[in-house]
């Protein structure tokens, strides 16, 4: 059996390794990717393991919800494990910054996140604040509430200091860089893997199958498994390669991340605000460089705006806001640190905003994409599933509701949706800046806010299901139907 991956981001990777552990001698895997990765979602990852970091107020209300936090749930407990296969595959291919790693013990890998409630935002924060502390008590997950003085290198404005802060102990992060050379050596030392510095041009299709891919030298790679996860890009090969399946748009979640070097405020843990107006809030988050190096590099993260094709540069106004929040919200020290990076990364984001995972209507056909910023994060639970399915196994059934071919998902319904975008836009509008004259023209801001949306609603037909708030854009300007 030859099985040929398109794509070479975190997903690609792991359930790459993932097959190899069960690979028959005479079977074969074939990764396609140019090795520059440009817009890869992957490297400009923080990357942040977080769970129920990620939940918000209208979190865990419909069962795709459920199911998918559940698997990232699943995905936070397994990384240690997962991170301690990859070193053990490793061996002498480890890569230098690896040379002393302990797995949980330091190194590129760490656990505790501290999660900030302060004002800058608005009382949406509040409430998303509200729904962590809840869900963690609902799981048994452990967490402490900490004074936020406490924090390590937690220095904010004093307008914008933090009120209520809690350590979740089991959530960390990890150096994708870092853990991408990791799988990269794995992979490429194998003598079953073969990697192929290519980009595929074209799907081709033989009836109910793909036969080969066409790359974009005009070579011809020939296969019997064929697995589809080239991030956002999917949908564009897609259209190129004519096969006629209904997957529905996959957009560039275009987001931005700052790595900087502020020698003298390393950091020890991640420290992060809720979700907010419509991205994942403010972080900071260590970036470890190796065991000989200082170790003083920080990554700030991150904006997210959604587009139909993909954008090569950061906008200014996100890396703005990016290092003004993280001077004024999290250490006021960084604002002599040095600007090492901009990583620009588009997270595939699909229009309902759920994955689409699994096999195809093709016979030997399966697509992995849509998973916005949780990628990194849920690729040890996700390869399992992968491979389980690539190798004709039983699977929980709920993972179909995945399916690439599903009809998109509406588990919004309108007055809940408009809520949410108002919502949503309004804390937007605090973080940059806005400032109301009286508690009357707040009123009627929002009020223009809901006029608009409720609007928008009706020229795309939403009667009775509602926008995702990050789509909102996509289906003012049709790109989203």
């Amino acid at each position: 059996m030859d099985y040929v991956i398109i794509g070479n981001g975190i997903i690609s990777l792991s359930t790459a390794f993932r097959l190899l552990q069960r690979l028959p001698d005479n079977d074969s895997i074939t990764l396609i990717g140019p090795s520059a990765r440009p817009g890869s979602a992957t490297l400009a990852a923080a990357a942040m393991l977080n769970s129920f970091g990620e939940i918000d107020a209208y979190s865990l209300q419909s069962e795709p919800d459920q199911y998918l936090f559940e698997l990232s749930h699943r995905a936070t407990r397994m990384w240690p494990e997962f991170e301690g296969e990859l070193i053990q595959a490793a061996a002498e291919q480890l890569p230098s910054a690896c040379g002393q790693c302990e797995v949980t013990q330091g190194g590129c890998f760490g656990q505790g996140t501290y999660l900030i409630n302060n004002a800058c935002a608005d009382e949406l924060d509040d409430r998303n604040f509200d729904a962590i502390v809840n869900a963690l008590r609902d799981f048994n997950e452990p967490f402490d509430w900490v004074n936020p003085r406490d924090i390590p290198n937690y220095h904010p404005a004093q307008h914008q200091r933090a009120t209520r802060a809690i350590l979740i102990h089991n959530e960390g992060w990890i150096n994708p860089r870092i853990e991408v050379e990791k799988l990269d050596r794995i992979l490429l030392s194998h003598p079953q893997v073969t990697y192929i510095d290519q980009r595929v041009t074209r799907l081709n299709r033989s009836q109910t199958r793909i036969e080969s891919v066409t790359l974009n030298d005009g070579q011809v790679i020939d296969g019997d498994k064929f697995l589809l996860a080239n991030g956002a890009s999917v949908n564009a090969l897609l259209v190129q390669s004519d096969l006629d399946l209904n997957v529905q748009p996959v957009f560039y979640g275009i987001g931005i991340s700052l790595e900087i070097q502020s020698p003298l405020h390393p950091h020890k843990n991640c420290i992060r605000t809720p979700n907010r107006g419509g991205a994942c809030g403010i972080y900071s988050v260590p970036y470890f460089q190796g065991p000989g190096s200082e170790n003083d590099h920080v990554l700030i993260g991150a904006s997210n705006v959604l587009r139909p094709q993909p954008t090569h540069h950061g906008r200014l106004i996100s890396i703005e806001h990016l290092m003004r929040s993280a001077v004024e919200e999290i250490n006021g020290h960084f604002y002599n640190a040095e600007l090492l990076n901009i990583n620009v990364g588009w997270r595939p984001s699909t229009q309902d905003t759920y994955p689409i995972l699994g096999k195809t209507s093709l016979d030997n056909f399966y697509i992995a994409s849509g998973t916005k910023r949780n990628g990194f994060h849920l690729s040890p639970v996700l390869s399992e599933i992968l491979v389980d399915l690539l190798m004709d196994e039983d699977i929980d059934p709920r993972f179909h509701q995945f399916a690439p071919e599903r009809k998109v998902i509406h588990d919004l319904s309108r007055e809940d949706a408009v809520e949410i975008i108002v919502s949503s836009l309004m804390s937007e509008q605090y973080q940059h800046n806005y400032r109301p004259s009286n508690i009357r023209m707040n009123e009627q801001v929002r009020q223009t806010y809901q006029d608009d949306i409720e609007r928008l609603h009706d020229k795309v037909g939403a009667k009775d299901w509602g926008i995702p708030a990050e789509l909102v854009n996509m289906y003012r300007y049709g790109h989203a139907q």
